[in-house]
């Protein structure tokens, strides 16, 4: 599955894909990549806003994972 937009909420783009889940801030381009389970990738914000992302993932993700089971119907 090719990267979703899964919405922009205060400046943060969140986009995501089967395997991960992206914040990017639109005005500074940094962004966190985190696995479904909430692990770190790759980031470049501090310890701080890491912790925040990885909290906002556990409340948003069965949104995502809605989004994504909407998104296999369009394939099938």
């Amino acid at each position: 599955m090719a990267r979703k937009e899964f919405c922009e909420k205060d400046g943060i783009l969140i986009t995501y894909s089967d395997k991960d889940v992206c914040f990017e801030d639109c005005k500074t381009a940094e962004s966190i990549l985190l696995k479904n389970d909430g692990s770190i990738i790759h980031s470049n914000f501090d310890d701080e806003k890491n912790e925040y992302f990885q909290n906002y993932l556990k409340k948003i993700y069965p949104a995502i994972t809605s989004f994504r089971s909407l998104d296999s119907l369009e394939t099938a």
